[in-house]
């Protein structure tokens, strides 16, 4: 599950001179819908967004509840049912056939806005996040209440959920949204756990004109994005998206340019045998998730002997079978595979899945 961090915290930073943001979560879902349990979105007293909770039919109308909540600073539930209401279902836009239930809690400046604060420097440090939102009041732990510990044992927030994600947190869990409690030792709170996943990291080894395209769509996915080359011509940062970072370094000094161990995945595209050869000489020691080299089969095999790892495990041809001819045909192709295999599926048509929910 992407949740779009980065894209909410660069909102939290451009607002957080504001006394107030307000914070829409997902909490439940029945049937059908564009967003799952734990995607948020924030909202500024101007009415600015960022972050989906629907494909854009939804958000407008959770300004109109947005602002009673920074009038009251009390949590709100709003439900959107839309298959119980035609009219109201209509006039929204709507037609998913399921069902989404919402909290809107506010988040104050003089309180670090909960936990986006800590978030921000868990993201910044390539720390994975659970955070707990409670859903349903108690005696102590009132709706909206909070708690974030990262992987570090960095924590905020309240207390008795601060002890309850460091249970949780043994060994660090693989789902990303479950459901705890109500919990008799916090006398009956529901509360939500979400896992907010560090940042992807993707490599391109290999700056030629067609690695522009694949960069510029991963970065447009919000994951941070490293393009290395031992070529002055090519490793320039100016021809690639501004959030990229660009690497001038031969091919045989990957692992002293690039710390291979926080990346997610790897594109080798550098057309050259013998430097995608030292690229994944160099990639074959570490447990990078995703590795792929562009070329037929044949050359992802030569390479393979040339390295001497024949085991190790490398996609090639790279890239999901669309028909991709073209630079950017072949960076969407390429970037749809990588999309897949971190989420672990397979790449097949939605339209042969027989379960909505697994979208």
């Amino acid at each position: 599950m992407h949740l779009g961090i980065p894209a909410l915290l660069d909102f939290y930073r451009k607002h957080r001179d504001e006394e107030s943001l307000v914070l829409a979560t997902i909490i439940a879902t029945e049937g059908s819908t564009y967003r799952k349990p734990g995607a948020m979105m924030l909202i500024s007293q101007e009415g600015a967004f960022e972050g989906m909770i629907s494909g854009g039919c939804l958000e407008g109308d959770l300004l109109h509840h947005a602002a009673k909540v920074f009038e009251s600073g009390e949590a709100v539930f709003v439900t959107y049912d839309m298959h119980a209401d035609e009219d109201l279902v209509w006039s929204l836009g709507l037609g998913c056939d399921g069902v989404i239930h919402l909290m809107l809690q506010r988040l104050d400046r003089v309180d670090d806005f909960g936990f986006l604060k800590q978030l921000e420097a868990s993201h910044m440090a390539r720390q994975p996040a659970l955070v707990a939102l409670v859903i349903q009041s108690a005696e102590s732990l009132p709706c909206g209440a909070f708690a974030l510990l990262d992987q570090t044992d960095i924590s905020v927030g309240n207390p008795q959920l601060q002890q309850n994600l460091r249970v949780v947190a043994q060994p660090w869990p693989e789902w990303r949204f479950r459901m705890a409690g109500p919990d008799p030792s916090d006398h009956g709170a529901a509360t939500i756990q979400v896992q907010m996943p560090a940042r992807t990291r993707v490599l391109i080894c290999g700056a030629g004109p067609d690695a522009v395209p694949v960069a510029r769509v991963l970065s447009e996915l919000d994951w941070g994005v490293q393009i290395v080359d031992h070529r002055p011509a090519f490793a320039k940062p100016e021809r690639f998206p501004p959030n990229c970072v660009v690497i001038q370094s031969r091919p045989e000094r990957l692992d002293m340019s690039v710390d291979i161990t926080e990346l997610d995945a790897v594109v080798v595209m550098s057309h050259h045998l013998e430097n995608d050869s030292a690229y994944l000489g160099q990639l074959a020691a570490y447990n990078v998730p995703y590795v792929g080299v562009l070329g037929p089969r044949s050359r992802r095999d030569r390479l393979l002997e040339m390295t001497k790892c024949r085991h190790f495990e490398v996609h090639g041809p790279i890239g999901l079978d669309i028909g991709a001819e073209l630079p950017a045909s072949i960076a969407l192709s390429i970037a749809a595979e990588i999309h897949a295999v971190l989420n672990d599926r397979d790449g097949s048509p939605l339209t042969q899945r027989a379960d909505d929910e697994k979208h």
